[in-house]
């Protein structure tokens, strides 16, 4: 086991990507703390991770509220005595209507031969909808990285693998510039943190998904009518999305001690989408 015995702690642990890894570390021989804002979802999981014959610990938190954030580590500390791994995973982009139909905007305008125009999303853009993507995504992100330092710099060890996306890294979500600079925003801050704690044992990583096989993505996939969803699929030189475990299984490794010599790296399995937008 991989893992064995070591603490870990993943936010937005109780569905999607953030349930894939929490599992995966636990099979692995951790003892695995989840956060999320669902009460119901979050037993659950815990209840899954039991099964696997690991310890488990579920805490509702609003991880945009630092102080909530303080006492979720608090307590995982509490239960378990350390934290040797944070996967800074929980994170929001845009599920509104408006969100919906500027996706469908923009494939219809990378994927058929309809005059070149601005989606005009970043114009019509308010306030509030630029500000909660960065409060979830970025600020979340800083507040348990800044706790889970506390404890790993005094010890000299930990690992850190922050979630952001393909987005933050390549054009490919024009349809959302809030949560692309959000997420390119996590990259940067990913270099930056690895150089800094590089020294005192940390290892400081970032995984850039491209699109991922979650129960909440594919309900968006397929309520596209068929021909939608096909000139989709076709955006991917594999024809497929990723799968939760090819996502945990590279988030195990730089988990564990195979992990070690990996330091401020953004490491994107996209299945070619990348390669195919540039």
């Amino acid at each position: 086991m991989r893992l064995k015995d070591r603490v870990a702690l993943v936010t937005g642990g109780n569905a999607g990507l953030g349930r894939g890894i929490a599992l995966a570390f636990a099979r692995e021989g951790a003892k695995v703390a989840i956060c999320g804002r669902r009460e119901e979802k979050l037993q659950q999981v815990v209840k899954e991770i039991e099964a696997l014959g690991a310890g488990a610990l579920g805490v509702k938190v609003d991880i945009t509220n630092s102080e909530d954030v303080k006492n979720m580590f608090v307590e995982t500390v509490e239960r378990f005595g350390t934290l040797d791994i944070l996967v800074n995973n929980a994170g929001i982009f845009r599920s509104d209507e408006a969100g919906v139909q500027d996706r469908k905007n923009h494939l219809d305008l990378v994927t058929t031969p309809i005059p070149a125009r601005s989606l005009s999303i970043t114009k019509n853009m308010s306030d509030e909808n630029w500000k909660k993507m960065f409060e979830v995504n970025v600020h979340g992100l800083f507040y348990c990285t800044r706790e889970a330092l506390k404890i790993m710099e005094d010890k000299g060890y930990g690992k850190i693998i922050n979630i952001a996306s393909i987005s933050g890294i390549s054009g490919i979500s024009a349809h959302s510039p809030n949560y692309s600079a959000s997420k390119g925003a996590v990259v940067a801050f990913t270099r930056s943190l690895g150089y800094e704690v590089a020294g005192a044992g940390i290892c400081v990583n970032c995984i850039a998904p491209g699109y991922i096989e979650t129960d909440e993505f594919m309900r968006g996939i397929n309520s596209m009518d068929p021909e939608t969803r096909a000139r989709f699929m076709q955006l991917m030189p594999t024809r497929r999305v990723g799968k939760v475990e090819e996502y945990a299984a590279l988030a195990v490794h730089l988990a564990s001690e195979e992990g070690n010599y990996m330091v401020g790296q953004i490491i994107s399995p996209n299945g070619g989408l990348v390669i195919a937008a540039n």
